[in-house]
């Protein structure tokens, strides 16, 4: 039987892509709902200060804003250290390298700046560059097709402004952000951000449910796709989604419901099989320090379950504390 609707705070679907990944990260990932920012997506690129932007408006504007700040701390940089050649050359070596700390910073300030404007125009010439995309009606899987590309086929990027709501299901979720159509489709799209750029089932299920709250979000739309994307690359894949897909994704959160309506009445949740602790973050040790490395549910902190770690510090994980063993995680094969 069917745990019964609304008897519990909602699943995200995040959530559920942490269950097809592994039960028991599914069952933390829903415990920890909310506790950072709703478990939307975060695209994290290595551009140090450089947010990513995914229009040509917006990296326009990216540009305009770092471009001032960045000429400012340049010339204050020439000028400033002039200024400390002439200190040293007439005046007094050691008051020039005292003052060359704040002048540092500034140089400091308009390197990361300089590195970001290379970013955005990198960026923009990729955006040049891309030929228009269409998305093929045919396909029956996975296409690769360029972000760019739909952009400028007259797609419009925007982000949600909240989290969209199926009661009946007890789901909700905020896709990171929506493409629409001029006929006013909605392709959610799913911003990836690892190193191993692959299609999981459980960034489908992901998209599939993300299709079915858009289409109730948006009554009388079409949502028949969905987009993985890499943030740093602007690779994607577009998935086709159909009834089929949006039912067995709907049938994974009624599973989903099951385990979490079991592991509130102190059912054993099953141990993962296959390698998914491997990388796993809830699974990653580390170091144990009492009342500031506690393992937080949105219900407060719970137990750890310390082990010995490396050099015989002891260490401890979300899951290892919530499940009382200890995941298999790549750092227990790493060198000490």
């Amino acid at each position: 039987m069917d745990s019964q609707p609304n008897s519990r705070p909602m699943i995200d679907v995040t959530s559920l892509g942490s269950y097809v990944f592994c039960a028991r990260a599914g069952v933390l990932s829903y415990k920890q709902q909310g506790l950072d920012s709703g478990n939307v997506e975060k695209p994290r690129v290595p551009n140090l200060s450089y947010v990513p932007a995914f229009t040509e408006d917006e990296l326009k504007e990216e540009f305009d804003r770092i471009f001032p700040a960045f000429l400012r701390y340049s010339l204050s940089c020439l000028i400033g250290f002039l200024l400390l050649w002439v200190i040293a050359a007439f005046f007094s070596v050691s008051l020039s390298l005292l003052l060359l700390l704040p002048g540092s910073l500034l140089a400091w300030k308009a390197t990361t700046d300089g590195l970001s404007l290379l970013a955005v125009l990198a960026e923009l010439s990729r955006h040049k560059d891309a030929t228009p995309s269409q998305l093929d009606s045919t396909a029956t899987g996975p296409v690769e097709v360029s972000w760019y590309g739909l952009i400028k086929d007259g797609y419009i990027s925007f982000k949600p402004k909240g989290r969209y709501e199926d009661l009946s299901l007890n789901l909700c979720g905020q896709p990171w952000r929506i493409l629409q159509t001029t006929n006013a489709d909605r392709i959610p799209v799913f911003n990836y951000s690892g190193s191993n750029f692959v299609i999981r089932d459980s960034q489908i299920m992901r998209l599939a449910l993300y299709s079915h709250l858009c289409k109730k979000e948006f009554r009388g739309s079409k949502s028949e796709w969905g987009i993985l994307l890499d943030v740093a690359t602007k690779r994607c894949f577009a998935i086709p989604i159909d009834d089929h897909l949006r039912s067995k994704a709907i049938k994974e959160l009624k599973r989903f419901s099951r385990v979490l309506d079991e592991d509130q009445n102190g059912q054993p949740v099953k141990t993962p099989a296959g390698s998914p602790c491997e990388n796993c973050l809830f699974g990653k040790p580390r170091p144990f320090i009492s009342g500031v490395s506690d393992t937080r549910f949105t219900t407060g902190p719970i137990g750890a379950n310390t082990h010995s770690g490396h050099h015989g510090q002891p260490v401890h994980s979300d899951c290892g504390d919530k499940f009382d063993w200890r995941p298999h995680h790549r750092y227990w094969h790493e060198n000490s």
